[in-house]
This record gives C-alpha cells, structure tokens and sequence, in this order.
C-alpha cells in the first residue's frame, strides 16, 4: 500500500508505505524530500497514515524498522507513538524494530 505526499503545487515531497501486510500487521517505510525535512512533515504524514492504516485497512499493529544511525527517522517514529521493541538487522545494518499498536489510538 503505497502512498504518497504532493506540496501545493502538486510536487512528491515524500512517500509513505505500507508492506509486509499479514495477520493485521503491516511493516512501515517514509522519506521525504530534503526541502521539507525537519519541519514536522514526516510526523504528520506517519500518523495520518497510522489513522488510514487503523481505521481504513484495519490494521491492528505497525513496525518499522530503522537503522541505529538514522536518528531522525527514529525521532519521527518516537513523535508518532511508536515505541522501541527490539533490535532489528536489515540491509546489513543494525537497528531497532519500532511498534506501534493501533487500537490503543484508533480502536
């Protein structure tokens, strides 16, 4: 489940994805475009995914998983309620999973 964030003039400035869909759990991934980053875009477009995810698609739970050096993807996560759950290797890094149960915000 693909998604992505347009500015006024109709620009992609970030995606926002839902995948590994199963079992009413689903894996999360984002960017954004470095012109609108630090501003609290990502934040916003996360947790209105979390509410699609929840309330659209019916999803119970989400889990992203994020490199130990992407700080601000983690502090993205932390703003939208997710919370550390245990050490994740992906890509050939190592990281962190990060859940966040949605009936706690949308059931």
């Amino acid at each position: 489940m693909y998604h992505v964030l347009v500015d006024g003039d109709a620009t992609v400035v970030g995606r926002f994805n839902l995948y590994r869909v199963a079992d009413g759990t689903a894996e999360v991934g984002f960017r954004v475009a470095q012109q609108v980053a630090g501003r609290g875009v990502a934040t916003a477009a996360l947790r209105d995914l979390c509410r699609i995810a929840g309330v659209e698609y019916e999803l119970q739970t989400l889990r992203a998983a994020v490199s130990y050096e992407n700080v601000a993807s983690q502090r993205v996560l932390a703003k939208a309620g997710f919370v550390a759950s245990g050490p994740a290797e992906f890509q050939g890094r190592h990281g962190m999973w990060y859940e966040l149960p949605l009936a706690s915000h949308f059931g």
